[in-house]
């Protein structure tokens, strides 16, 4: 007993250790991904819960789309990160982590073996169809709506395996809430039906009527309660589509065909469709990637025909339940396909499910075939060999390897692709904002005015707002400004933040500093935040009207014989100090560079620094027109 359970709590570190290794993996996978600051649909979703209770939030007047299972969540979510948005990436990295444990454990069960539902769990991790998990703040939405599917998966698969009517129950409620956290998981009701079938069928035809009336008007009733209460809230029985289409005006059946050979295609390694959603196409892959995915796709068909061939060739000790369980996968995973193919495009954060019910499947297949090398060694009917020795069939594992490694391969090729998808793209851009505004000054920008020349990037008004409101909630409502040229500006201030796009790369640049030096270039005695010492040369370039205006300011006592020497462009004229802050105008050239040379008679007396070889005398403010 004691060596029992000294195994017993070996085999519990080894789950805890590889366990610990998937969370590891999922940091180094998704290694480069942030979010500094919020894009497009994250950035709509957060701004709509400013200014508004929990019960408007959750139930929303108006809308297009009924999630309010996720929006519970997202209340939560958001008042706890507050504007700590940097920290969204490594929850979602650990969320996912989490489900891939989860996966890990009921694969195991599946699978029968640690190593096998180890390498699957990987593979979830690594599959480039987590980007959207992993790089959006509405990432926590999809992981949320995978770990419903496959709670009801689990439990559907425990209760056609002779678990009780308890599994069938929870069941359902995942159904249910997934309903309304995913809309498109609502075609898997089919499944509920389907568990009733195959657990009931055999009972009803001995008296087992009550049980199979049960639990099939159990589903039924929720599938009516889910229509009824979203046919409520959005006054529709069809679902909205992506991108603001909706599905009752746009679905075409040639192009739902379309769509399904494009998930398949995906979720054998197969990049299909514009690469604005994929990163990459296949048909533009390195040579070297497309044989190593050619090579998975055959290991992967092997592995399937070896099951099948194993299946009819030892078919008396094949379990009973063999069909009915690897239809309860194919429905999971042909439904989730389905739900996502009736749209105008395929994204590939919608993959992410199906992908995931094909790793479940396989294992179950790899348990089957397992199971059947085990009876069959025991009955002495297979020769001393590798398979005997490990109770498995060497080949099957072979080809399985094989899959597995082309499939991680060629996943963390296409990651290297992620800057072409259309959010990552955005998120960049928003990053370089954040960037070069809320982490460059201090996180302070409640006094700053931010200026973006152009704005070819096309970043409206109420998103630049709730942009920064997201980093700082009292920001103002005029906080961003976007102008055609730096000329609009006149000087450019200590509270002044100067941006321009850069179309390459798609991200901001800082151009606060260099238009600062433009505008007023020092030679020396005067410096950016406005000091001048007794003597001081610099050149300012001047604005559409030539116009420049000096405001001179003495924060010492003045003894009454103060003066300024000014000369501009060689003419020279004295300014008498008759007040702590004094007027200066010069008229002259329009947008060019003019020489000053300023000198003056006094100093700062009280001054705690000195910057040049003169001492510091006054606080000069240009503006320009």
């Amino acid at each position: 007993m004691a060596l029992i359970k000294i195994e017993e709590k070996y085999d519990y570190l080894k789950d805890v250790l590889l366990s610990i290794l998937l969370i590891c993996i999922a940091f180094v996978v998704n290694t480069g991904i942030s979010i500094k600051g919020l894009y497009q649909d994250d950035l709509l979703m957060w701004s709509t819960r400013r200014g508004v209770g929990f019960l408007k939030y959750v139930f929303p007047d108006k809308m297009r789309k009924f999630r309010p299972v996720y929006w519970v969540v997202a209340w939560i979510y958001q008042g706890i990160l507050k504007n700590n948005l940097a920290v969204i990436v490594p929850i979602n990295i650990i969320i996912g982590a989490g489900i891939a444990i989860g996966v890990y454990f009921f694969a195991k069960s599946l699978s029968k073996s640690r190593g096998i539902s180890f390498t699957l769990s990987a593979m979830f991790l690594v599959s480039r169809f987590s980007y959207y998990n992993i790089g959006q703040f509405l990432g926590v939405m999809e992981a949320m709506a995978i770990i419903f599917a496959v709670s009801m998966l689990y439990f559907l698969y425990g209760y056609i395996n002779g678990k009780n009517n308890l599994y069938y129950y929870y069941a359902c409620i995942f159904f249910f809430i997934n309903c309304f956290t995913h809309e498109r998981f609502i075609v898997l009701f089919p499944m509920l039906l389907f568990a009733v079938f195959v657990k009931e069928y055999k009972r009803l035809f001995k008296g087992g009527l009550l049980a199979t009336l049960v639990n099939t008007f159990l589903a039924i009733t929720v599938f009516i309660l889910t229509i009824g209460i979203r046919f409520i809230a959005l006054k529709s029985f069809v679902p909205e589509g992506t991108g603001g289409s909706k599905v009752s005006k746009t679905f075409k059946i040639t192009e739902f065909f379309a769509a399904l050979k494009t998930e398949v295609l995906y979720i054998l390694g197969i990049n299909t469709g514009p690469d604005y959603l994929n990163g990459i196409r296949f048909m533009d892959v390195n040579i070297f990637i497309k044989l190593i995915i050619f090579i998975g796709i055959l290991g992967f068909i092997a592995f399937l025909l070896k099951f099948i061939f194993h299946i009819i060739k030892y078919r008396k000790n094949t379990e009973s339940g063999l069909i009915k369980n690897i239809l309860l996968f194919l429905g999971f995973i042909i439904g989730s396909i389905v739900s996502s193919a009736v749209t105008i495009r395929v994204e590939m954060r919608w993959i992410y499910a199906p992908y995931l019910f094909t790793l479940l499947l396989t294992a179950y297949i790899y348990g089957v075939d397992k199971k059947i090398f085990v009876i069959k060694s025991k009955n002495k009917k297979i020769g001393t060999s590798l398979s005997r020795i490990f109770h498995i069939s060497f080949s099957t594992v072979v080809f399985f390897l094989i899959w597995a490694f082309c499939m991680i391969m060629s996943d963390i090729y296409y990651r290297g692709h992620y800057d072409k998808i259309h959010i990552f793209s955005g998120q960049h851009r928003a990053n370089s904002l954040a960037q070069e505004t809320y982490y460059k000054y201090g996180r302070n920008l409640s006094n700053k005015r931010i200026y973006i020349i152009k704005n070819d990037f096309k970043l409206s008004s109420f998103d630049a707002r709730e942009f920064f409101r997201a980093l700082e909630p009292d920001i103002g409502e005029d906080i961003v400004t976007f102008i055609d040229n730096y000329r609009e500006i006149g000087q450019v201030d200590e509270d002044m933040i100067v941006l321009s796009e850069d179309l390459k790369n798609k991200e901001y640049i800082n151009v606060t500093d260099f238009l600062r030096n433009i505008k007023v270039e020092n030679i020396y005695g005067h410096y950016t935040d406005g000091w001048t010492d007794e003597e001081g040369r610099f050149n300012v370039m001047s604005g559409e009207k030539g116009q420049i205006h000096f405001e001179i300011m003495y924060p010492g006592e003045l003894e009454g014989d103060e003066q300024i020497e000014i000369e501009v462009n060689g003419k020279k004229e004295t300014l008498y100090l008759v007040s702590n802050i004094s007027y200066y105008d010069i008229e002259t050239t329009p947008n060019t560079v003019i020489p000053i040379h300023m000198k003056s008679n006094f100093y700062m007396p009280d001054a705690l620094e000195q910057r040049g070889e003169k001492k510091l005398s006054f606080i000069l403010n240009i503006k320009i027109e």
